[in-house]
């Protein structure tokens, strides 16, 4: 039983951090080069929505972000929807108001969290093409025009950015790095199969006929594009459309972060069950079991990895003792990552044992509120 715990438990990590990303590199290879984005015959109506909780330190930045896109002013609106701000985000936003008609302040009467503000946005929107960007998210200036142009295809119901952070100055950032760098590779390798159903949370684009409202506890990321895939569009990423943002700060910015994202978007997957069927979706349901559960479920496989190769080890021998060395360490240099993190000290290859760590923990804990029902809401 011991055996086949340890086989089954370091099966499935492996597959979800390694075989999956070959497979789907693999198929990419093989498959056509996807089409490239048309231009559309006429610039439709672009709604802004920016969702906002006391952001008076970034939201002139932003607006000042917003306006300088490479698209027609006749043709886009900014809406900065407050979820219960208490701070002088609303008087910065009215001063921007006063000189230029289209950006516009919806105000919810208490947290409704970012989901609820969205809604309220969304209904208020005149806009064919709802662009949801969060407050600390740089755009490149041209990245308006690249979403815009991608939904020029009718078959595209979504098209989400590819996301750059900023130089990572301490060990964490630099883990998580190369974390998001592995996470966009595998979401283009699944655009590029059009099997993507997942987005980036701080900038992408969405048919307004396809948006449906958002329950408050799930993130948008993620149901926003189950939503689409439902409805039987395509989700895109785009290399070129280009969004510059920052890592949460410290470890236990990053540990929030984690378990938030965890537990709402699991909930959130699992709340659109026919997308899971491989009767009826066979190739996004391998994507979101490959890519999103069973990373989810990682810190699981890991533990019964552990702990059965440790039973397996007392008297054992080989391989069994190799692989139990090689576990303790990997978690020893975790261990060593963590303190020298906590330090601010580099912390070099231990950092990145650390980090992996640090998001898998970040996953059991978000599991944990999942299973217990917890909903995050407000944040």
């Amino acid at each position: 039983m011991a055996y086949s715990a340890l086989l089954v438990s370091m099966a499935l990590v492996a597959y979800t951090w390694a075989a999956y990303p070959a497979l789907l590199l693999a198929l990419r290879t093989l498959s056509l080069h996807p089409a490239q984005p048309m231009r559309a015959a006429k610039d439709p109506f672009v709604s802004i929505i920016v969702a906002v909780h006391n952001e008076q330190e970034k939201i002139a930045a932003k607006l000042t972000n917003c306006l300088d896109l490479h698209y027609p002013r006749d043709r886009v609106e900014i809406i900065v929807a407050s979820d219960g701000s208490t701070d002088a985000t609303e008087e910065i936003v009215r001063s921007f108001l006063a000189r230029d008609a289209r950006i516009r302040w919806l105000a919810s009467s208490q947290r409704s969290g970012k989901s609820g503000v969205q809604n309220l946005a969304a209904a208020a929107a005149r806009g064919d093409t709802l662009f949801f960007t969060d407050a600390n998210a740089s755009l490149d200036p041209h990245v308006l025009r690249t979403l815009v142009d991608n939904l020029a295809n009718p078959a595209v119901g979504l098209v989400t950015t590819t996301v750059h952070f900023g130089d990572p100055g301490d060990a964490i950032a630099k883990g998580q790095g190369f974390y998001w760098r592995f996470e966009f590779f595998l979401r283009q390798m699944e655009s590029d199969l059009r099997i993507l159903a997942t987005a980036s949370g701080c900038a992408f684009a969405v048919r307004r006929q396809l948006f449906r409202a958002l329950p408050v506890c799930y993130g948008d990321d993620c149901i926003v594009p189950l939503d689409v895939r439902l409805q039987g569009h395509t989700v895109v990423q785009d290399r070129s459309a280009l969004v510059f943002d920052s890592m949460p700060q410290g470890i236990e910015g990053e540990l929030r972060a984690r378990i938030r994202m965890t537990a709402r978007n699991w909930s959130g997957t699992w709340a659109r069950p026919a997308l899971l069927n491989p009767l009826r979706f066979p190739l996004t349901a391998w994507a979101l079991v490959s890519h999103k559960l069973l990373r989810w479920l990682t810190p699981f496989f890991l533990a019964v990895g552990f702990l059965s190769n440790s039973v397996l080890a007392i008297g054992g021998h080989g391989l069994i003792l190799v692989l139990w060395w090689m576990q303790l360490a990997f978690y020893l240099s975790a261990f060593v990552g963590w303190r020298l993190a906590r330090k601010q000290r580099p912390a070099g290859v231990c950092g990145y044992s650390f980090s992996f760590c640090l998001a898998n923990l970040g996953f059991l804990l978000g599991m944990v509120k999942a299973f217990r029902s917890q909903k995050i809401v407000a944040y």
